[in-house]
């Protein structure tokens, strides 16, 4: 669903990060959901190769290996934001207060072991959060982001994924895209793999590179003037 937006009506939170319609830099924030994964790293490849930057949303039980862990210690290096996306990906507005919090600290306790620092940024999966969750989560997460574009990689091939993010594309924009594929997802909700989505990145940065505009991370995004 390209250009989404929160829920007519929604009251905006202090914290929570949005779109910039006010920024006079060509920069679009690339966002990456459910990692890390095997297709992680072709991702940051893809970034490296037009010197951008992205922002990793990560599952904590995910960094289940050596190698997952060292595809986080490559994106923290590599200056890419590290974000909380809970530890098991759960429905958030299904869960009581006390499971909020254990599913936040849970990431966070994962990503900190890895990393040593705490993320700065928080999403809930599929964008299920509301004013309950955001106070249950409290600072547990830091600030969290919301999102302009969202093509729906995850089951869509790479060239019509390509096609929805770089329709409207414009500075200031927060595109979300999925290195990742949750444990608990059920078959029928995406393909089994995110390797559409490697290929559609180098698609849109490529497009991107020719319209003059930079992916960066969300706090390169916040700091641009």
């Amino acid at each position: 669903m390209t250009g989404s937006r929160l829920p007519s009506g929604t009251d905006v939170p202090p914290a929570l990060i949005l779109p910039r319609a006010d920024i006079a830099e060509p920069f679009v924030a690339l966002t990456f959901d459910d990692g890390p994964a095997p297709w992680t790293d072709p991702i940051v490849d893809e970034l490296e190769r037009h010197h951008a930057r992205g922002t990793f949303f990560v599952v904590g039980d995910a960094i289940d290996s050596a190698e997952r862990r060292a595809t986080l210690r490559r994106l923290a290096a590599g200056g890419h934001d590290v974000g909380n996306h809970t530890f098991t990906h759960p429905d958030l507005q299904v869960l009581s207060d006390a499971d909020i919090r254990d599913e936040m600290r849970g990431a966070n306790a994962a990503i900190e072991d890895v990393l040593g620092v705490l993320p700065r940024y928080w999403r809930a999966p599929f964008f299920r959060s509301d004013a309950r969750v955001r106070a249950a989560v409290g600072d547990l997460g830091g600030r969290e982001v919301w999102h302009s574009n969202m093509p729906g990689d995850w089951e869509l091939p790479a060239g019509e994924t390509a096609e929805r993010v770089l329709a409207d594309l414009a500075p200031g924009d927060i595109v979300v895209l999925h290195d990742g594929r949750p444990a608990n997802e059920p078959a029928e909700l995406s393909w089994p793999t995110r390797e559409e989505t490697v290929v559609a990145v180098g698609l849109i940065l490529d497009e991107m590179a020719t319209r003059g505009l930079r992916a960066v991370s969300i706090t390169e995004l916040l700091a641009a003037g």
